[in-house]
């Protein structure tokens, strides 16, 4: 642990915030494809690409991809790539009470918030600008429920995020350590 928050290096910082979204990623079952830390480090050509091309060609941030399981639940609920951008994911509700789409968007959202959680729990920092496109995604994600709906999602979204952080302190610190 740092002994004041301004030591821990950038780098670190980052590769923490990105190991977090990882190692919640691969909990939730998601298919981690390629973790950035440090946009200036070696890529493939073809890890350059994906790069580039999540990142709309201007790079400049950090970045973990994978491949997400879509929600398609019977009641009509489903989370999906946002057809508009491609890259981010929307949430198309159905019945604004069906518990398989509120654990799929409070799992969804722990993976999100996963990033922030990892440096505030295990390096005891945290910079909201540091994850301000964490929580731009999750209010977009969120905007057609009701707001008690979305802070109640976005609550527990936290919670578990802290929980598998936590319960997975050793993966993730390791991970961070190889980035």
């Amino acid at each position: 642990m740092y002994s004041d928050a301004r030591d821990v290096p950038r780098k670190m910082r980052y590769a923490c915030h990105e190991a977090g979204h990882a190692v919640a990623g691969v909990i939730n079952g998601d298919k981690l494809e390629l973790i950035v830390s440090d946009r200036d480090a070696q890529m493939t050509q073809e890890q350059r690409g994906r790069y580039e091309e999540w990142t709309d060609g201007k790079g400049g941030r950090e970045a973990t991809f994978s491949r997400k399981k879509d929600l398609l639940c019977a009641c009509g609920g489903k989370i999906m790539p946002d057809i508009d951008t491609g890259t981010r994911r929307k949430f198309y509700p159905g019945s604004p009470s069906c518990e398989i789409c509120l654990e799929f968007l409070v799992r969804e959202v722990a993976v999100t918030l996963a990033g922030g959680k990892a440096t505030r729990v295990l390096m005891d920092y945290y910079n909201p600008f540091e994850s301000r496109d964490d929580g731009n995604y999750v209010l977009a994600l969120l905007v057609k429920l009701e707001d008690r709906m979305s802070t109640d999602i976005r609550t527990r979204g936290m919670r578990r995020a802290e929980e598998w952080i936590t319960k997975e302190r050793k993966a993730t610190l390791v991970l961070t350590g190889a980035l």
